[in-house]
């Protein structure tokens, strides 16, 4: 199994903000400057480095001087060797001609108040921001960089919700709320081929269905048109859930990346997490975003020609339904399962953040693992805010054959990092039991909680044989849709992957423990294809029958 790969969420050290009971980043915005990715994202006091969009370096900034960088989403831009930055909540525009030094950025004010913010520098030589919150529509405004980004022109309305038409503006996990008009926000915009492309995202970012719909103008100040192909960012299922309110970016190598906002939004509202999903613009000009096994290991982004249909490192899950025990579980909805249910909002809590509590799962017979992702949770921790806090994670993971004799493959006993999503690749190591112990304090002075203790490698059984034979019916409201199938002997789950055109089939349902997918994503009007995979940890049959409705 080829080396380099990583996994979502993104691993960075997330911060804990007050009174949220847990971390959040959110939001993101990634430019490449100077042959090194900026990843801003909010309340972050300060922003992050890389050299491959995966390992991320912090620089702290000192507040008391830039108290921008604590509002919440970020926009940026790099104009020649100078880059800039600005937020939500009317933040001010800041600039630097050094990034790499937090003390650099100068303080130029703003033009007008806005909110969720994003730039894009045209090729007239002006900047146009795209900005617009919990509101009914995104508006533009042209900018001048050369005068201190002065306002030249608006903003005006440029693109709106249409909660009667689209399915993915409805709230709820999964869009069947009628109750409440969409968050449309986060707004981002990039041109390709003399064309705009505004991406955009709704219904509520404490949503599984949070997402990035896409809209298409000929002119930087819209009027935008909304694609048929919407929304190009979703994933409502699976272990990683919601992909909204990002950023669409070139790699050193040309390919597009989207990294997006995922939803936990348990303790709190605003606890959050990032996700980064390869994406393409096709042909016949639709953006798509490819989140298909978008929480399983993917290769790093420089590694393949074609991250879109490429980036996938092959790996199943193996530990999905693993029979877990602990050394203890806190009282309420905390059984060690869930540790193992694909789902990062629920989690085991051991009673106590002491040295020694573990949670071990047997797998039932020895598998071959090719990595191991652990992902911690917030359990009742001591309101904490900000950095430098002294937090971090101190653990061991260890295997054993019989569930007796044990021996160690992960020590971070002596870690110093805060990083709450760590994923490891192992060399192929073979073991049934897995136990993963506690050996310090827990950040927070919470409790050892895991939400996704996950190993991945190629199981020993065989794919299933085959896909199922399903059926595809839309409501008389187009916007929804039931698929339902007969179940497949040795399926673990199914993916409902569906789109605008046959050959496109990127929006997608993981569906586990069922035989049918209520999807509520749908645009009137727009006929979509259908088919559905079956999947186990052997791997995946797709489907090759595909329905027209």
């Amino acid at each position: 199994m080829k080396n380099k790969t990583f996994c979502n969420p993104v691993n960075i050290n997330y911060q804990y903000q007050m009174s949220y009971n847990g971390r959040e980043s959110a939001d993101p915005a990634v430019v490449l400057y100077k042959d090194k990715y900026f990843l801003f994202a909010s309340h972050g006091s300060g922003y992050w480095t890389s050299d491959d969009l995966v390992n991320w370096d912090f620089i702290g900034v000192d507040l008391s001087k830039q108290p921008e960088f604590e509002l919440f989403a970020p926009a940026t831009l790099v104009i020649g060797d100078r880059m800039y930055i600005t937020h939500c909540q009317g933040g001010n525009i800041l600039y630097s001609d050094d990034p790499f030094d937090p003390d650099s950025w100068v303080n130029i004010g703003r033009p007008y108040y806005w909110d969720d913010p994003a730039f894009l520098l045209d090729d007239d030589g002006f900047v146009y921001v795209y900005e617009g919150c919990c509101d009914l529509s995104i508006h533009c405004a042209k900018l001048d960089p050369n005068n201190g980004m002065k306002l030249v022109e608006g903003p005006v309305p440029v693109f709106y919700s249409d909660l009667k038409n689209r399915g993915y503006d409805r709230w709820g996990d999964n869009n069947e709320r009628e109750d409440h008009t969409p968050s449309l926000e986060g707004a981002w915009c990039n041109k390709f081929n003399g064309k705009y492309y505004l991406t955009y995202a709704t219904p509520g970012t404490n949503f599984n269905t949070y997402c990035d719909g896409v809209a298409v103008s000929d002119s930087p100040m819209g009027p935008f048109v909304n694609c048929d192909n919407s929304p190009t960012a979703f994933k409502a299922t699976g272990f990683v859930r919601g992909a909204g309110h990002g950023c669409l970016f070139r790699d050193k190598n040309g390919n597009l990346w989207k990294m997006d906002t995922a939803v936990v939004s348990v303790n709190h509202m605003f606890e959050r997490r990032l996700d980064l999903f390869p994406a393409k613009l096709f042909d016949d000009g639709r953006l798509y975003t490819n989140t298909l096994r978008g929480d399983y290991p993917m290769f790093y982004p420089h590694e393949t020609a074609d991250p879109f249909r490429l980036c996938d490192a092959g790996m199943h899950l193996l530990s999905y339904g693993a029979k877990a025990s602990a050394s203890s579980t806190l009282d309420g909805n905390h059984a060690p399962e869930h540790a193992f249910d694909e789902n990062m909002r629920t989690w085991w809590s051991a009673k106590t953040p002491e040295p020694g509590e573990y949670l071990t799962a047997d797998l039932g017979r020895e598998r071959e693992v090719f990595s191991v992702q652990i992902n911690f949770a917030d359990q009742d921790i001591t309101p904490a805010h900000g950095r430098g806090n002294g937090f971090s994670y101190k653990y061991t993971v260890e295997v054993s054959d019989d569930g007796e004799g044990w021996r160690t493959v992960i020590d971070m006993s002596g870690g110093d990092d805060d990083m709450p999503h760590q994923y490891f690749e192992l060399n192929n190591e073979k073991f049934r039991f897995i136990r993963l112990t506690n050996r310090g304090a827990v950040p927070a002075n919470g409790r050892f909680a895991v939400s996704g203790l996950r190993l991945f490698g190629i199981g020993d059984e065989n794919a299933p044989d085959k896909a199922p034979e399903f059926t595809a019916v839309r409501d008389e409201d187009e916007r929804n849709m039931m698929v339902e199938w007969e179940p497949v002997q040795g399926a673990e789950g199914y993916f409902v992957r569906f789109g605008v055109s046959a050959d496109a089939l990127w929006t997608h349902f993981q569906i586990i423990g069922d035989t049918k997918a209520n999807i509520r994503c749908l645009i009137n009007g727009v006929r979509y294809h259908v088919t559905v995979d079956a999947y186990n940890a052997g791997g995946v049959t797709k489907g090759t029958a595909i329905k027209t409705v």
